[in-house]
């Protein structure tokens, strides 16, 4: 059966509200159980950054939660997303800082120059998508050559995804009876072969990968007792590098670093 994946029109709709309503912005400003792995997403995508950063494309930006990073970095930030109201929550934010740019966009078709920037940031786009094709042929184009990316991406075989598909009944009925703040947006989920072989096919080699959000008590626990659960995951995070396919299976998401040759 074909996944369904998310339309445009959703997407946005549902990141002008998370901007509104600040809840975006909450997930990479504290550490609780389920928070953190913003945080070691955020912090697997910098350890793969250079630490002398150029003109910096950061597309699915947000309300530009990588801007002080890159300015530490020497770098200058332009921050695109598909969202206005991100977009414009980061232009408040930051938009009077030097080297410091926002604007609404679309990833699969970016209204921006060939060869034009040293370092693409994408965090949380490609599970979005329909395809990572065109987003990949992009980032391609607006790189200049030797430049580099850094791209994030759900996988779609870890440790919980066998209990969430078999507590899906209880999950409906859960909903049913409780107001929940979750989003009914499909993901496109990739295992990290798959995200390498796109960007290969794209023209972008790869360079390093990482995997982050190691989980070994799974879900429904890690929503039970999230403090407790994110206590005993933490310490998991230091096989980010693994290609263990043991490890593996416990890494929830996958970041790709891939260069322009």
């Amino acid at each position: 059966m074909k996944e369904k994946l998310a339309e445009k029109d959703s997407v946005i709709e549902h990141f002008d509200q998370m901007s509104q309503t600040g809840k975006w912005s909450s997930l990479y400003s504290k550490w609780d159980g389920f928070t953190y792995h913003f945080q070691v997403r955020r912090d697997r995508v910098l350890e793969l950054l250079p630490q002398k950063l150029g003109d910096v494309l950061d597309v699915g930006c947000g309300p530009g939660v990588m801007v002080e990073a890159v300015l530490e970095r020497g770098g200058n930030f332009l921050g695109i997303d598909i969202s206005p109201e991100m977009a414009k929550e980061g232009e408040e934010k930051f938009g009077h800082l030097p080297n410091v740019k926002f604007a609404v966009g679309n990833v699969e078709s970016l209204d921006l120059p060939d060869n034009s920037f040293d370092q693409v940031i994408c965090m949380a786009v490609v599970e979005y998508l329909n395809t990572p094709d065109l987003m990949l042929a992009e980032i391609h184009r607006v790189l200049k050559p030797g430049g580099t990316t850094i791209i994030t991406v759900p996988k779609k075989f870890h440790i919980d995804s066998l209990t969430i598909e078999l507590t899906k009944p209880f999950r409906k009925l859960a909903k049913l009876l409780v107001a929940s703040d979750t989003d009914n947006l499909p993901r496109l989920c990739m295992q990290p072969v798959e995200l390498d072989k796109a960007a290969e096919k794209a023209g972008l080699k790869f360079i390093d990968g990482r995997q982050y959000q190691f989980t070994v008590i799974p879900y429904p626990l890690t929503r039970i007792a999230p403090g407790l659960c994110m206590k005993l995951n933490l310490p998991l995070e230091k096989f980010t590098q693994t290609r263990n396919s043991v490890m593996s299976y416990l890494g929830h998401g996958y970041i790709g670093s891939y260069q322009k040759v």
